[in-house]
């Protein structure tokens, strides 16, 4: 990607709201109808991306259910446990959780070089592939038996995730993407959180990029908004791609931008997937503007803040519209 300000998303996209449908009633479906149902929306989700004009697609993760927990399905060694909590204000605590009663494997693989393949068919453009991170995965795990502690059950996931990365390069992936809105919250030290990044992307012959936000389910951040415990200790992370979320807090930190060292690309977000207030074009080149400030404009990618599955389509078209055409903005100034 030589072109100034390349536009992509952070990873997934908004569903239609034909899909929601579909999934409520997913019981009444054949396997055949379901696959039919998912692979349209990644067809429309690639419609809506390259319309708006971004220069690296994603498949919209819309095979995924709520970021993470599809993937459980598909890891052994857990026992299912219902949410804690049903009712009320949606929340964090209302995502299914899971006991750890064994070593975990994942036989068949996470199925994200399915989601690649299938995502190969439909465009010649750059393509990103999305991983959850290990610390993330291990959030709604109950250790139970098994392991003799967290951190040893962290480092089995995250063989599990370098594993599924090393097979999309071997299917062609180029662009990756480890996902760990767990970082930031956490209160793990930051030089422990940076090992285990370079653990999980160890040995993996592709430009790999690490998202760091602060949880988006339902529109809703997890924990304390703020990177400074991460920083400078997370720069030392074998990453060449940094994805920040700054547009929903009015680009606070910055700053933090001039830590970077200059041969990191630096993904900013300049759009708030949590509003739904639109941004204009001016409002996106203003965020490109002040970093810049901080950073050199050849190392920034222009983002959304987080992914858009809790955003309307509607919505969310509109701010990827606007994304593209505010980095034109700033592009053409430049000149």
């Amino acid at each position: 990607m030589t072109q100034l300000f390349p536009t992509e998303l952070i990873g997934s996209y908004a569903l239609p709201s034909w899909l929601h449908v579909t999934l409520q009633h997913r019981a009444e479906l054949g396997g055949d109808d379901l696959d039919e149902s998912l692979d349209d929306a990644v067809r429309l989700a690639v419609f809506d991306q390259q319309g708006a004009g971004l220069d690296v697609i994603t498949d919209g993760e819309l095979r995924r259910r709520d970021f993470i927990q599809s993937f459980y399905d598909r890891l052994s060694g857990l026992r299912p446990l219902p949410p804690a909590r049903r009712f009320g204000a949606a929340g964090y605590d209302q995502n299914p959780r899971h006991e750890v009663v064994g070593k975990i494997t994942a036989p068949r693989g996470l199925g994200i070089v399915e989601e690649f393949l299938f995502l190969r068919t439909l465009t010649g453009a750059p393509v990103k592939m999305c991983l959850p991170g290990a610390m993330t995965l291990a959030l709604p795990l109950l250790l139970q038996t098994g392991y003799s502690g967290k951190d040893e059950l962290i480092e089995d996931l995250a063989r599990i995730v370098n594993t599924e990365m090393k097979a999309l390069v071997k299917a062609g992936a180029t662009l990756l993407q480890i996902d760990e809105p767990r970082y930031a919250t956490s209160d793990a030290d930051a030089k422990k959180l940076v090992d285990l990044f370079n653990f999980t992307r160890r040995g993996v012959s592709a430009s790999v990029g690490l998202h760091l936000c602060f949880g988006n389910f339902k529109g809703r951040s997890r924990d304390r908004r703020d990177y400074s415990t991460l920083f400078p200790a997370i720069l030392a992370a074998e990453c060449d791609q940094f994805n920040l979320e700054f547009a929903n807090r009015e680009f606070a930190q910055i700053e933090l931008l001039k830590q970077f060292h200059a041969d990191q690309r630096i993904g900013i977000g300049v759009v708030d997937v949590k509003s739904y207030f639109v941004e204009t074009p001016e409002d996106v080149a203003t965020g490109i503007r002040r970093a810049m400030q901080h950073a050199p404009a050849a190392n920034l990618v222009i983002t959304p803040d987080c992914g858009f599955n809790h955003c309307p389509r509607h919505i969310a078209l509109r701010k990827i519209q606007s994304l593209v055409a505010g980095a034109n903005l700033v592009r053409r100034e430049i000149g």
